[in-house]
C-alpha cells in the first residue's frame, strides 16, 4: 500500500513540475496540493490521530481527491480503504453539485470492486443515503425532460393492503420525446427505490440494449408502453361483463378535473365500447395530447357522459 501512496503522491509532483515548465492551459490536470498529498499518505499513517486528522480533512478538496481516493481503495490495507470510502461518501453528502455527482459514481464504481470488504462499504454507503440518493435522482430525470410521479396520502388510502407505500416515494417514471438525457440518463432511474411502472411513450429516443439493461436493473418494475402523449389519468381494472372499473384518479390530470371518480365504470370512450382497460389504453393511444372526448360511465347504477379533455404525459 506504502508503495502505492508513493505512486499516487509521485503523479501529483510530475503534473506540479510538468505545468511549471510550460503554460498551464484549461485541458490540463490541477495538481494536487501537497498538503492533499500528505493526507492521503496520512490514511495508513502509524498514528491514529493523523488517520483521523486525514480522514475528517479530505473531504473538503472535493472532486480533485476522488480519482486518487479510488486508486487506494485498489491497494493491500483495508483501513485506508474503508477511510477512502468515507471520505468519498462525505464529498457526496456534503460536497459541492459536480463533486456530488463524481462521488456517487465513484461508490457506484467501488459496488463492483474485486475486494468484497471495499464492495460491501461502498453499498453500504449509498443505503446510508437512500433518500438523499433518490431525491437527486427525481430531480436529475425532471431536469432531462423525464416525468416523475410520487404518491400522496390520498392515492395510497385507497390501496390499505399495499404497506410498503409511502407518501413522497415514486409512483411511476414516465420518458417521452422531450428525454434529452440519451442512454446515459438512464442511470438515474436505476437510482430511484423500488416504483411500480415505468411508461415508455411514442417518440423516446432509446434503444432496447438500454431498455434490457434498464429492466435487469429494475426487475421489480413493470414497463408498459404508450403510443401518445394523452392520458386519462387513473389506473383501471377489468370485469366480467367488460367495461373498466376505474382505480386510481391521479390529482389535477384529465379524469380527476372532468369529474371521474374511483369506482367509476367506464363503457365508453369517445363513442366507443370498452372491454377492459387495455382497451381503454389503446383507445386513448389513438388520441392526442389536448383532444376533447366524451367518457360514458355508470356511477351508482347511473349511466353519464363526461367530456374529458387528455392531458399529456410530458407535462405532468
Amino acid at each position: 500500500m506504502f508503495s502505492r501512496l508513493i505512486s499516487i503522491a509521485g503523479c501529483a509532483l510530475l503534473a506540479a513540475s510538468t505545468l511549471q515548465g510550460s503554460s498551464a492551459t484549461a485541458a490540463e490536470p490541477a495538481k494536487l496540493p501537497q498538503q492533499v498529498v500528505d493526507y492521503i499518505f496520512d490514511l495508513e499513517s502509524d498514528d491514529y490521530q493523523k488517520r483521523e486528522k486525514a480522514t475528517q480533512a479530505l473531504p473538503e478538496y472535493g472532486e480533485q481527491v476522488i480519482e486518487p481516493l479510488l486508486k487506494v481503495t485498489r491497494g493491500d490495507s483495508l483501513e485506508a480503504a474503508v477511510r477512502a470510502i468515507l471520505v468519498i461518501e462525505q464529498v457526496y453528502v456534503k460536497g459541492k453539485e459536480s463533486s456530488i455527482a463524481k462521488a456517487e459514481e465513484a461508490l457506484e464504481s467501488l459496488t463492483s470492486s474485486p475486494n468484497p470488504s471495499v464492495a460491501l462499504r461502498a453499498e453500504e454507503a449509498i443505503d446510508r443515503h437512500a433518500d438523499i440518493r433518490e431525491k437527486r435522482a427525481i430531480r436529475e430525470i425532471r431536469k432531462r425532460g423525464g416525468t416523475v410521479i410520487l404518491w400522496t396520502s390520498e392515492e395510497i388510502a385507497k390501496y390499505p393492503q399495499q404497506n410498503k407505500l409511502e407518501p413522497g416515494r415514486v409512483r411511476y417514471v414516465a420518458l417521452g420525446a422531450r428525454w434529452s438525457g440519451a442512454e446515459v440518463g438512464l442511470r438515474f432511474i436505476k437510482r430511484v427505490r423500488e416504483f411500480d411502472t415505468f411508461y415508455l411513450i411514442k417518440g423516446h429516443p432509446l434503444n432496447e440494449v438500454a431498455l434490457d439493461d434498464l429492466r435487469k436493473a429494475i426487475p421489480s418494475t413493470r414497463f408498459q408502453t404508450r403510443d401518445s402523449d394523452a392520458m386519462l389519468g387513473i389506473s383501471g381494472g377489468n370485469n366480467d361483463r367488460g367495461g373498466c372499473t376505474v382505480g386510481v384518479v391521479t390529482e389535477g390530470l384529465a379524469a380527476q378535473k372532468a369529474g371521474i371518480q374511483s369506482g367509476d365504470f367506464i363503457v365508453k370512450f369517445d363513442g366507443e365500447k370498452i372491454e377492459n382497460f387495455q382497451g381503454l389504453v389503446d383507445l386513448i393511444g389513438k388520441k392526442s395530447a389536448g383532444d376533447t372526448v366524451n367518457v360514458d360511465l355508470v356511477r351508482n347504477g347511473k349511466l353519464m357522459t363526461l367530456k374529458v379533455t387528455l392531458s399529456s404525459w410530458l407535462d405532468q
